[in-house]
């Protein structure tokens, strides 16, 4: 008489590891190399020339045009002034100084540490 619990799990085992077998079966396919394509081809002497006769520069340039787009805004109020500064500033504050005091008042002194 055969137990229905080892059964069970086997048959669960043999079910999970047919699961992954076809689960990772197509990674390989996906991780394939597409087939190479030719670039198109471009005439950059007249492309350079259409994109000179339909645009025009501006001569007037506004304070947030002529800032890049990852410089910060150096008008704004610091951060460390800010509520939320101070309370980044306090916690981690506090944090350092815990750790600090736990160093000093270990219960275990060894010479290892």
């Amino acid at each position: 008489m055969t137990d229905t619990r080892s059964v069970r799990r086997f048959t669960g085992a043999r079910a999970m590891a047919v699961g992954m077998t076809l689960a990772l079966a197509t990674v390989p396919l996906a991780a394939a190399d597409a087939a190479p394509q030719t670039p198109p081809t471009v005439n950059l002497k007249a492309a350079v020339q259409k994109a000179a006769a339909t645009e025009r520069l501006s001569t007037t340039t506004s304070p947030q045009a002529a800032q890049p787009a990852g410089t910060p805004d150096l008008q704004s109020p610091s951060f460390f002034k800010s509520p939320l500064g101070l309370a980044v500033i306090a916690v981690v504050g506090s944090g350092a100084a815990y750790a600090v005091y736990s160093a000093q008042h270990d219960r275990i002194h060894s010479t290892a540490r």
